[in-house]
Order: structure tokens, then sequence, then C-alpha cells
């Protein structure tokens, strides 16, 4: 059973990120930490980026929607992937519109984690963003973690059984219809190699 946090420190929030990307994770991670609600209600859920396990929180609550304009580089796209973990859905929105911006490996956990969840919205955006091809580090990261990309499709399911089903016919729904073309592209990966 997972663990759930009350708080979160910079150190746990710089979990998300690779231990070869650690000055840049810990420079976001306390950027981000000041951010929060000091009561916080969250777990993280793990999975692998390079061989090494990364922590990411699901759910984070910042006291506002604070600018991180004044950020550059990888340590800016750091904070945004934290912020894509916000509990308000705009927030989450404006952060994965970033990351899409500059798909690298270790946003690539951010992105895929909003598949699986319910706003449609955020979905249409990540589906515009692949539209003429699936970026290469979603593919290798769900390739690394068959299980995650398993449970997020599962997930992508009861969302659209719950919000969607009585609006929305299954085959005409967006994260359906992004699911099956990231399926397709890890397909054409694993036959182009054989």
């Amino acid at each position: 059973m997972a663990e759930m946090y009350t708080s979160l420190s910079a150190d746990q929030l710089g979990e998300a990120f690779p231990l070869s990307l650690r000055d840049q994770a810990m420079d976001a991670s306390i950027y981000s930490a000041v951010q929060l609600q000091a009561s916080q209600w969250t777990e993280q859920f793990e999975v692998a980026l390079w061989g090494e396990s990364i922590r990411i929180p699901a759910r984070l609550r910042f006291r506002n929607n604070h600018s991180d304009e004044a950020l550059s580089g990888d340590v800016r796209l750091m904070v945004r992937c934290l912020r894509s973990r916000s509990s308000d859905g705009f927030e989450r929105q404006r952060a994965v519109r970033d990351l899409l911006l500059k798909v690298e490996p270790w946003t690539a956990p951010f992105i895929v984690a909003l598949i699986g969840e319910y706003v449609v919205e955020i979905l249409r955006d990540v589906a515009e963003a692949f539209d003429d091809s699936i970026p290469d580090p979603i593919i290798e990261f769900l390739r690394e973690n068959p299980a995650y990309w398993f449970l997020t499709k599962q997930r992508v399911s009861s969302y659209w059984n719950v919000y969607y089903r009585r609006s929305t016919r299954k085959k005409d729904y967006i994260g359906f219809k992004l699911t099956r073309q990231i399926d397709r592209a890890i397909a054409g990966c694993e036959t182009t190699e054989i």
C-alpha cells in the first residue's frame, strides 16, 4: 500500500527526476516546495526511467498559480513537470502545454500520467501535440514501463465509463484514440528493431 503524505519536502520532490539531473532537480524542487500549501494529501507513484526508479507525486496542492517565467532551461521544465501534478486542472493543462513543446525523456512520465486522467481538454492538447507522431521519449518511457502503460489505459477506460460514456461513443473518445495511436507507435518501433 502506498504511503500518504501530508507534507512533501524538496528532497521528496527531487525524487521525481533521475539522479543524473540531481542539481537541476533540486533547484526546481526547492523553488516548487516553497509554493506548496502547508497541508498536502498525496502519495508518490514509482516508474522506471533509464533503468532507475523515480517517485512522482500523485497530486500537489500549490498556494497559487505562480508564474515560472523567471526560470529557464531544464529547471523551468522540471518546475512545469511538478506543476503538472497540481490539484488545479487548469494549472495541469498550462504545465503540460509547456512540456509538450520540448518532450524530454524525463518529462515523459509526467505527460503520460496526464493521459491517464479525466480532463478531456488536457487529452486533446496531448493528442494535438502528438498528431504527426509520438515523440521518441514517450515511446521509450512506455516500453520501459509496460505495466504503468497498461494501468494508464485502464484509467482512460474507467474515466470514459464514469464521465463520458453517455455523451461520447467509445470509438470517438479522445483518450481511446490517443492510447491506440501510442500503441501503434510502440508496435511500429518493436517491428523495426527485429
